[in-house]
């Protein structure tokens, strides 16, 4: 067979298929890395090669025809997954953000409901052990400056503090 021929019958097909089936076939193999594909994207190539064997010029090498075929038809694919890709990950990323915002209303319910429940266990300590607590843990004052705000020694501070969460614990285990 020349390069440049035309196919007019099935016997010839089949001849230029049994010659170039291979080669062609480790071509697509090298764009979309999986061979089931590459077989599909072949089959596909001649296919469109034997349904336009009457509009393919003389002049046209059908080797090099069937390649470009095979090319642009990996090509399409790798477009095709790459835009599946593309929308599956921006389906993905709205669905984490659905969840993320569920989870933000729940967890704030939660974070609702333990704030209320800790500020009423926090109503059933000594007077002491409440302001302790509300200035170290809610207001974030470091203990020196509990002391400092409070005239007493820091060792003070931190022990109401130690007694104050053992309380709290107590009173938490209690409620549950």
């Amino acid at each position: 067979m020349s390069e440049v021929q035309k196919i007019t019958n099935k016997k010839e097909f089949e001849q230029f298929f049994m010659v170039h089936h291979h080669e062609v076939l480790s071509y697509a193999l090298k764009f979309v890395k999986s061979k089931d594909v590459a077989s599909d994207i072949v089959q596909e190539a001649f296919i469109k090669l034997w349904e336009n064997k009457k509009h393919i010029l003389a002049t046209v090498s059908l080797k090099a025809y069937l390649f470009k075929m095979v090319y642009n038809l990996s090509l399409n694919y790798l477009a095709q997954l790459k835009n599946h890709a593309q929308h599956h990950a921006s389906i993905h990323t709205e669905l984490l953000e659905m969840e993320m915002d569920y989870y933000k209303e729940e967890k704030s319910l939660l974070q609702e409901e333990r704030i209320t429940s800790l500020r009423k266990m926090l109503k059933e300590l000594p007077k002491g052990c409440y302001e302790v607590i509300d200035l170290s843990r809610l207001q974030g004052f470091k203990n020196k400056e509990i002391a400092e705000k409070l005239a007493v020694p820091v060792r003070t501070i931190e022990t109401r503090i130690y007694r104050c969460i053992s309380k709290l614990k107590y009173l938490f285990e209690k409620s549950v």
